[in-house]
């Protein structure tokens, strides 16, 4: 399934935009000066799709439409009475409802009355949230005023689950299989900092404050030693089967020349799969030989055939490896070169070879060490992702070659992007992938 376009009614009670997504390079840029909901556009498809209803609650809006290439669409509808701001999300196909429903329900809204008291859920709150009220919470980071519910929506990551799942979403099923057909990853402008919750004591969670480029190379070296564990698990299975399958087996390669080919081949990809720490040369050893006997090609054709299987294994992750080393080696760093580690994930070494530690790196090349790799190893093949301000503490260089980046990156990983962006830079020669939001009609 795939997003055709995005449409929102008096967005800030001022614009109405209409965004249509470019389906042929699958990249479309967003342009538009300050205010005018870059961003928003991108966290308003990123809330609905990661079923964070809450959000629409608190946006201010008349209508947003969402239209996909399956004939259906999802109308979202804000309405106010005295007491409550409704929502409702509205299901359509050819034009003809097929359900709804609204947020918060009945039901949840009479259980957030109904509720608990604030002191059961204030011992999970971070310390920058303060109860000033039975009902009423303050952020001291910011001065925002929050109320009970949104307390609970905004900080749910912090609260256990048997505590959220009293204020569960009633979402029809007809709506959670359409949502549930396109995965959308969001990455945002603040990418070097990660925070993260921990309990630590029985009535305060802290905040933990993480380099991201740091836990990318540990996720990195998890990975590796994760595929290394699957690759281990097939070649026990298929080794311990070989001879049993040698004897059984009645269609073989008989082609010299073919198996030479692929002889070769394997080299090259067990040649490849060794540079990145996965594999050692000598794990295997290769027929040499210049001639193949007859006697020969059934034992050759079976070695084959198990050896490709094998190395699939490491396939997806050699190919993201390798674009993500080539990218920072050939196009970004003239003056520092990415490793690959098992151990470690990912080091950097400068010219004369000394090991930096990756904090040291400055925030644009540790920005585009980020970028690229949550566009390569964590948004998931076939999903949307979203990207804001591509261009944070980029050289105008690197900036040009965002968009070839990008391609690459489309074709290995089969995703489509959507860019929010100031940049002329990242646009380079690319005006006709832009949707300009100050065009939009102003109310």
């Amino acid at each position: 399934m795939k997003l055709l376009n995005l449409t929102i009614t008096k967005l800030f009670d001022i614009f109405n935009h209409k965004i249509e997504y470019n389906q042929d390079e699958r990249i479309t840029i967003i342009t538009a000066p300050n205010g005018y909901g870059k961003t928003m556009t991108l966290k308003v498809i990123y809330n609905l799709f990661n079923k964070k209803l809450n959000f629409f609650t608190r946006l201010v809006f008349d209508k947003i439409i969402f239209t996909f290439n399956n004939s259906q669409s999802i109308e979202i509808v804000k309405e106010k009475n005295d007491s409550n701001t409704i929502v409702e999300f509205i299901l359509k196909k050819n034009n003809i409802v097929i359900g709804s429903f609204e947020y918060p329900s009945k039901k949840l809204i009479s259980q957030l009355k109904r509720g608990m008291p604030s002191r059961q859920i204030e011992e999970y709150m971070p310390n920058f949230l303060e109860r000033t009220s039975p009902n009423e919470w303050i952020n001291r980071l910011t001065d925002e005023v929050l109320s009970f519910e949104e307390a609970i929506y905004q900080y749910s990551d912090y609260l256990p689950d048997q505590i959220m799942k009293q204020f569960d979403i009633d979402m029809p099923d007809e709506f959670i299989s359409i949502i549930n057909q396109l995965e959308v990853y969001f990455i945002q402008e603040q990418r070097l900092i990660l925070r993260k919750p921990i309990s630590d004591h029985k009535f305060r969670r802290e905040v933990v404050i993480t380099d991201t480029i740091e836990k990318y190379s540990q996720e990195l070296s998890q990975k590796m030693k994760q595929t290394i564990g699957e690759y281990a698990q097939v070649t026990q299975s298929l080794d311990s089967s070989f001879p049993k399958r040698l004897f059984q087996e009645k269609t073989f390669e008989v082609d010299h020349k073919t198996l030479k080919n692929k002889l070769q081949s394997l080299q090259e990809q067990r040649k490849k799969t060794s540079e990145y720490g996965l594999l050692k040369l000598d794990e295997d050893t290769f027929f040499q030989e210049d001639e193949i006997s007859d006697s020969d090609t059934r034992v050759l054709s079976l070695y084959i055939a198990d050896s490709e299987e094998k190395l699939a294994v490491f396939s997806s992750l050699v190919n993201k490896i390798e674009l993500f080393t080539k990218i920072l080696n050939e196009r970004r760093f003239n003056f520092k070169h990415i490793d690959i580690d098992q151990e470690k994930g990912f080091i950097f070494k400068s010219r004369n070879g000394s090991i930096l530690k990756l904090t040291e790196l400055s925030s644009g090349e540790q920005h585009e060490v980020v970028l690229l790799f949550e566009l390569l190893f964590k948004a998931t093949e076939n999903s949307l992702v979203l990207i804001d301000e591509p261009e944070i503490s980029l050289h105008v260089v690197w900036q040009k070659e965002f968009l070839n980046d990008i391609k690459e990156i489309i074709a290995l990983k089969n995703i489509d992007i959507v860019i929010a962006t100031h940049s002329p830079q990242i646009i380079n020669d690319r005006w006709d992938l832009t949707v300009n939001l100050e065009a939009s009609e102003v109310e």
